[in-house]
């Protein structure tokens, strides 16, 4: 007569296969939305003339440089737009409006999960006459996400005086890092203990 342990044996096999099956297809479903959600980000502001009035029902197009990937939005009674969903990059936003010149902002940056803030002014003229602004501030005004997001340019062209990428943390707003030790050759590199906001380095 089988023992018990014997009999248990093929429904714990397949307990175990069942479950390692459930496992791997939750991660099929993760991963994608954790992915997209660390590589799309969002354009979003507000359109008024030169006096301050709204401008709503202006078309707000948003071109990334590097695929020409283009997505459009209207201005809102509010004179608000979103421009969401949009691949991490370099964006060129167009703002057009009938009885204004064309308002071109040619580097937007757009960040994974963060949301740039473009407000724009429209100056009364021909849709045919385009009015360039170079110096855009990209600010986060819509949420309270206080992440750092260091570009490729600073990576490649920040001088690390440690050899160390645990540097560049430290260009994040309230992260601080301690003093490293060491003598001889050595002394000044590797790897340094940082801490944000008055948190322990362990955290």
């Amino acid at each position: 007569m089988p023992s018990a342990k014997a009999a248990l044996a093929p429904r714990f096999f397949f307990h175990f296969i069942f479950s390692s099956l459930i496992f791997a297809l939750s991660l099929t479903t993760i991963a994608p939305r954790a992915l997209a959600q660390q590589t799309l980000g969002a354009i979003t502001g507000s359109v008024t003339d030169v006096s301050g009035a709204v401008v709503q029902g202006a078309t707000v197009k948003s071109r990334a440089v590097a695929t020409n990937l283009e997505v459009t939005a209207q201005t809102k009674t509010d004179g608000s737009y979103l421009l969401s969903d949009l691949p991490i990059g370099t964006y060129e936003v167009k703002i057009i409006r009938e009885g204004f010149e064309t308002a071109v902002y040619p580097v937007i940056i757009v960040q994974g999960n963060r949301t740039s803030t473009v407000n724009a002014k429209l100056t009364p003229g021909k849709v045919a006459t385009t009015v360039t602004v170079d110096a855009t501030p990209l600010m986060n005004q819509v949420d309270t996400t206080i992440g750092y997001v260091v570009d490729t340019n600073t990576i490649e062209t920040t001088p690390l005086g440690t050899g160390s990428f645990t540097q560049l943390a430290i260009l994040s707003p309230g992260v601080h890092a301690d003093f490293l030790g060491g003598g001889g050759a050595n002394t000044g590199l590797g790897n340094q203990a940082i801490f944000a906001n008055g948190n322990r380095d362990t955290s």
